[in-house]
């Protein structure tokens, strides 16, 4: 009974797949910065990290500067500063 137990623990989680960091595919325009930053600094509010919330903050308002400017400058990327 240990005997299929230790087995069980041994080999039962194994993958049989060879994942490479190649195989992740991320798409950089559909990552939304402004939500996870806003979740770090929710975090690090409710942790009482102060540290965290100083450095999350700029990032943050830099994110919501840029989809602002996204959203309401139409030559973006063309004629503004935001980046």
């Amino acid at each position: 009974m240990r005997f299929l137990f230790f087995l069980l623990i041994l080999f039962g989680c194994q993958t049989k797949h060879n994942l490479k960091p190649s195989d992740t595919k991320l798409k950089e325009s559909e990552r939304n910065w402004e939500a996870l930053y806003a979740r770090e600094l929710s975090n690090a509010l409710t942790h009482d990290d102060v540290a965290a919330f100083h450095f999350f903050w700029p990032l943050y308002m830099q994110e919501r500067s840029r989809n602002k400017c996204k959203k309401y400058n139409i030559q973006h990327n063309i004629n503004c500063n935001c980046l």
